[in-house]
């Protein structure tokens, strides 16, 4: 369709813009078919079931472990093993050691397994399926020891030094032999590393006691070039109180004044140079002292000084403390190497059986209430993935505002959802319930249809849809029964000659002379013209006889005349026509009316069948002056007020309900 003007919504103002999907749009689609929600949840809890109970029955086999660490004494050489040795890593270290391929192949490979029965686990399988037996001689030692490194589970206990080990099988036997041969994998594993390590053991302490005694030589040479700047700095300080002092009683010039200032500028000199020995010292010095000459540069002389001495007492004392950390562990290398005990702490045993692979008497699966759950949610799941789906997959229109912007056209009546709208043969308006939201909505189209102009210009209005099962032809009726309610002479025409319905809604015989008898046979208007029980003012024209090809019967020239005699005798005529799209039997009846009116059901009309209508109503010069949102939302709150909240898009999507 060709771009149009905004649309306007009848009061002069704008249609809000179709903006994207809201949230509103997503809890109106999921209230709508909440019943695919319904039947997938159901669906993946019972699945659920099933699976639980084909799922084969397991056993689970428990062991605890506690891994003698390496004594601090031993390995604390230098800071590199300190982080190698700590706590957490080395037992993330032993975890992942027990999770290692080859530790599963050599027990595949062991006699306990290598020529076993129904070694492999039972798997889930319907039940018509035939499981064969598999033995571990049926498989490689890679093959069987991948299957049991899937039974094991190792877990680490926080902040303790104990790790759980878990094997599951369908065999309880083979679950206990599984971590039974682990353990002994694993201590064969450590005792070789352990007894290798023991050769090198004697030069691995004189190798670090030399490292860790010319580190401290190194030490004690800084701290006393450090010591002594600390001791010029306590020298400034004291130079600087006295300077404070003698400024207060003596004038600037006074020879005991100006001898202090020429020693405090000599201490600071001495306090310079030597700090440049320090920094002299070692590399590491150097690059410490680098990372703060920035921050030096932009600082005076006696700002600098001051700096430079708080930085110098701080880096003293951490020297300090490294220096008695390095002494303690010299002090403990030598130790050990008086002793002769090279191998303490080496070859000692690496871990403890706390509890020995047990051999479990209840089954631990299937976990029922888990497996349930898991299919329920993966139900949920998918009922809100396909509700979803279908929501954005919808071709139809949902709202007033994204009706407006389609069709370029006004909204000028909307009509909520009913019953009745579905029901042939109930108008839908009671004389004694004239408050109901129908009521006030065909009250509203009437006054809309009104305002388009006086009754002489807007005398004759046409009714279409795009497609069959729109409501046109209850809008037609009711609309026909409103004008007449207000004293207006109103004829009602049902022009859809293939499929009229007016006679099931007026309770009159179908077979009755009508438009047809009246554009064929010439029967005089008087005589297809009949009066309603509903209302003096409320006469009918019925389809009249069936005929062979409506389109060419309404394109003849009779259809002119007896529109045009019709106008003298009825202040308004509303004209009940076929649907648009399917065939052209309202055009000839579009080009004769001065209002067409098209009627759409909200969430049923296709938007290209709108789309359509349209264009075929724009290429014929009868282009609608307004459209009808059929079916919306009716709201709980009763009465006048709740339909036009509904209508102007308030109130929660909760309290709304689709009419079957």
């Amino acid at each position: 369709m060709n771009e149009v003007d905004p649309p306007q919504n009848g009061y002069g103002n704008e249609a809000p813009a179709s903006n994207g999907k809201g949230i509103k749009d997503y809890v109106r689609w999921f209230l709508r078919r909440f019943w695919i929600f319904l039947i997938t949840c159901l669906g993946g809890y019972f699945l659920g079931l099933y699976v639980a109970s084909l799922t084969p029955v397991t056993y689970q086999s428990q062991a605890t472990i506690e891994i003698e660490r390496v004594k601090k004494e031993d390995a604390d050489v230098d800071e590199e093993e300190r982080i190698r040795m700590g706590g957490a890593s080395e037992m993330f270290s032993v975890t992942e050691k027990l999770r290692l391929p080859n530790l599963y192949t050599n027990i595949a490979a062991s006699p306990k397994f290598a020529e076993r029965e129904d070694v492999a686990s039972e798997k889930f399988h319907m039940p018509w399926e035939d499981v064969p037996s598999v033995s571990g001689a049926d498989m490689s030692p890679e093959t069987l020891g991948g299957m049991m490194r899937g039974w094991v589970t190792v877990r680490w206990r926080k902040d303790t030094t104990l790790i759980d080990l878990y094997a599951s099988h369908s065999d309880p036997e083979i679950a206990r032999d599984t971590l039974e041969g682990l353990i002994e994998e694993y201590d064969r594993s450590v005792e070789s590393k352990v007894a290798g390590s023991s050769e090198f053991a004697l030069d691995y302490i004189l190798e670090s006691s030399d490292k860790v005694k010319e580190k401290m030589l190194n030490l004690e040479r800084a701290l006393r070039l450090y010591k002594r700047c600390l001791e010029l700095s306590d020298e400034i300080r004291g130079s600087e109180t006295a300077i404070a002092q003698m400024e207060k009683r003596y004038l600037p010039k006074w020879p005991a004044l100006v001898e202090a200032k020429e020693l405090g500028a000599i201490l600071k000199k001495n306090f310079s140079k030597e700090l440049d020995q320090v920094i002299r010292l070692s590399d590491e010095e150097k690059a410490f002292w680098e990372q703060h000459s920035e921050s030096f540069s932009s600082m005076d002389a006696d700002t600098r000084i001051d700096s430079q001495i708080q930085i110098a007492s701080t880096r003293a004392s951490v020297l300090e403390r490294e220096l008695e950390a390095e002494q303690q562990i010299y002090d403990n290398l030598i130790t050990k190497l008086k002793e002769g005990n090279v191998s303490k702490g080496f070859d000692s045993k690496q871990f403890d059986v706390v509890q020995p692979p047990s051999l479990p008497a209840n089954p631990t699966g299937p976990n029922k209430k888990k497996i349930t759950m898991k299919y329920l949610f993966g139900g949920a799941a998918l009922g809100v993935g396909i509700i979803l789906l279908l929501g954005f997959l919808d071709p139809t229109v949902r709202t007033v505002a994204d009706l407006e912007v389609l069709t370029g056209t006004p909204v000028i009546g909307a009509m909520p959802a009913s019953k009745n709208t579905e029901r042939k043969g109930s108008l839908a308006l009671d004389a004694e319930d004239e408050q109901s939201q129908s009521a006030e909505a065909i009250r509203t189209l009437r006054a809309g249809l009104t305002f388009l102009g006086t009754s002489e210009e807007r005398r004759t209005f046409l009714i279409t849809s795009a497609v069959p099962g729109e409501g046109k032809s209850w809008v037609a009726s009711n609309l026909a029964l409103s004008f007449a309610s207000q004293g207006d002479r109103t004829l009602l025409i049902d022009g859809d000659l293939r499929k009229p319905v007016q006679s099931q809604v007026f309770d009159y015989d179908k077979e009755h002379p009508g438009l047809s008898d009246h554009l064929s046979l010439n029967r005089p208007l008087k005589e297809v013209v009949m009066k309603t029980r509903e209302s003096e003012n409320l006469f009918i024209m019925p389809a009249g006889s069936r005929s062979a090809n409506p389109s060419e019967l309404l394109a003849g020239k009779g259809l002119k005349g007896a529109i045009g005699a019709l106008e003298e005798y009825f202040d308004r005529i509303i004209i009940d026509s076929a649907p648009l799209v399917p065939v052209s039997d309202s055009l000839p009846l579009a080009k004769l009316a001065e209002s067409v009116v098209l009627v759409c059901r909200v969430g049923k009309t296709p938007r290209g069948a709108i789309k359509r209508a349209i264009r075929v109503l724009e290429a014929n010069h009868s282009a609608p002056v307004g459209v009808v949102a059929n079916g919306l939302p009716r709201t709980r709150t009763k009465g006048a007020y709740g339909y036009y909240y509904s209508y102007y898009g308030g109130g929660n999507y909760a309290n709304y309900s689709d009419a079957k």
